[in-house]
């Protein structure tokens, strides 16, 4: 093991044993540098399927663990309660730069939401889309899912001349804060015929990425679940790598 991952799991361990039983009564700092917005969107008619509702998965502790992380690793004043609940359609989301949105599989546009998203990502903002897959089965769905051309369909209202891109090592994006040396990442579960991680995005005309998207993965389920000894240290620690990285490329570009 190499002594820079080495000395980031040492460090999530302390975090870990630090921060996690103090999440509940710590209110963070008062004037934070850095907020981010959970977006909650309109849900197509199949998302009673999922236990929760869907944009709301690994809320709230994910959400919590993050900015703390965050904060302990770059020095930014940022804490436990440092994210807002924001609707897709609601001017409130231009308060953010940073944004996370989940189970992508399950959004349905308005044509408000459209109007509100394209706005938001052309004054610069940042959208982290997670936890999404293709599979020949989903528990979800009680059949193939496939989130990634639902998610395609519904962003053509936004931008009808844009596709998503394969990104790779050389984006700027990977190479922000930590310097990511591979894309190789294992998602915190698989279901049956799942394909593997990639890494998309959405760039602006002038080559900016406007979107990361983590298809075939679940990087939050790490963040939620990192104090239950269910995943990978290992793993952990990578998607801690990526989710700073993507906050700071969106505070900075």
């Amino acid at each position: 093991m190499r002594r820079p991952l080495l000395l980031t799991l040492i460090g999530l361990v302390v975090l870990v044993t630090m921060f996690r039983p103090r999440l509940s009564g710590d209110a963070g700092p008062r004037d934070p540098e850095f907020t981010y917005a959970r977006i909650r969107y309109h849900m197509t008619a199949d998302s009673w399927r999922v236990n929760e509702p869907p944009w709301h998965h690994d809320y709230p502790y994910a959400d919590e663990t993050f900015p703390t992380v965050l904060g302990e690793v770059t020095n930014i004043k940022t804490g436990s309660t440092s994210y807002q609940i924001v609707d897709i359609d609601s001017p409130e989301i231009f308060k953010y730069p940073f944004a996370y949105l989940c189970e992508p599989g399950f959004i349905d546009l308005t044509s408000k939401d459209v109007i509100n998203l394209r706005e938001y990502l052309d004054r610069g903002g940042f959208l982290l889309v997670d936890d999404f897959r293709t599979a020949i089965y989903s528990r979800y769905k009680d059949g193939p899912e496939d989130d990634i051309a639902h998610f395609r369909t519904e962003m053509k209202k936004v931008y009808p001349e844009r596709d998503f891109v394969r990104l790779d090592l050389s984006d700027p994006v990977f190479n922000t804060f930590y310097k990511i040396d591979s894309l190789d990442m294992t998602a915190p579960y698989i279901f049956p015929g799942q394909s593997p991680v990639q890494f998309l995005g959405l760039r602006d005309a002038h080559g900016n990425l406007q979107m990361v998207l983590n298809n075939n993965n679940d990087i939050s389920e790490f963040w939620e679940w990192i104090d239950q000894g269910r995943m990978s240290m290992h793993d952990a620690a990578t998607s801690f790598h990526f989710g700073i990285n993507y906050a700071l490329y969106a505070m900075t570009h």
